[in-house]
Order: structure tokens, then sequence, then C-alpha cells
């Protein structure tokens, strides 16, 4: 059974419009992942200054804490 060549172009185009439409949901699915990470990673940069000002503050109190002394008798 042979196929017009009217027929096989519709069919052709057909399948390009998938492969396209394929595409297309690609690139979204990719620019979503993309953004999703710079998310993460903005966040990731926020919580290691917040640690980093945590250890200095910890550090200075530390630091900070008087020596008891003990008492002399005389």
């Amino acid at each position: 059974m042979e196929k017009s060549v009217s027929q096989i172009e519709k069919n052709v185009s057909a399948s390009f419009a998938y492969v396209k439409k394929d595409m297309l949901m690609l690139n979204d699915a990719f620019s979503d992942i993309h953004e999703k990470i710079q998310h993460l990673s903005s966040n990731h940069a926020v919580l290691l200054e917040e640690i980093t000002k945590l250890r200095k503050e910890l550090t200075g109190t530390k630091a900070k804490k008087p020596v008891k002394k003990t008492a002399k008798k005389k």
C-alpha cells in the first residue's frame, strides 16, 4: 500500500510537531530546575553566612568569659 507524497508530508509534519512540543516541555522543565537550584544556592549562602556569624559570636563569648578567681586566705 503506497502512500501519497502529501500524506507522507502530513505525517512528517505531525511527527515534528510532537517533537517540538516535547522539546518545549523539556525546556520548561530545565528552566524550572535551574530556577530551583539558584534558589537553593541563595539559601545555602545565607545559611553559611548565619553559621559563620553564630560561630564568631560563640567564639567571642567563650573568650570573654571571666576566669574564676580563687580567694586567698590570709
